[in-house]
């Protein structure tokens, strides 16, 4: 896909989950925040590569009572779309939990269990 002329040279949005680990368990509310280096404003949010929703701040909350994976990403004003960032929900009784951001080779992978 090609970048409009007007965000060539901008900066990724980064997009951060708090808490920060995935997958969580069904009803865990999440919120997702999307910062950019652009103008502040409210971010476009995008699940699975499809638009999904213009929110009115830079943050949203996420929450289901279905099983599943979604891939999320955000684009805040005058800044590129962010990198991915799988974010799943279960509902077994025990899950094990990596950071639900992007790590880089060399980095620490720390790992928590949760019941």
């Amino acid at each position: 896909t090609g970048v409009p002329c007007h965000l060539a040279g901008a900066q990724p949005s980064q997009l951060t989950l708090d808490p920060p680990w995935t997958p969580v368990f069904l009803t865990e509310k999440v919120t997702l925040t999307c910062q950019g280096s652009g103008a502040p404003g409210p971010a476009k949010w995008y699940v699975n590569e499809q638009f999904w929703q213009q929110a009115r701040s830079n943050h949203i909350h996420i929450t289901t009572d279905l099983p599943r994976s979604y891939s999320l990403q955000c684009r805040s004003p005058g800044a590129r779309l962010s990198p991915s960032i799988t974010l799943g929900f279960s509902n077994d009784w025990l899950v094990l939990q990596v950071p639900a951001r992007v790590l880089l080779e060399g980095d620490a992978l720390p790992l928590r269990c949760r019941g």
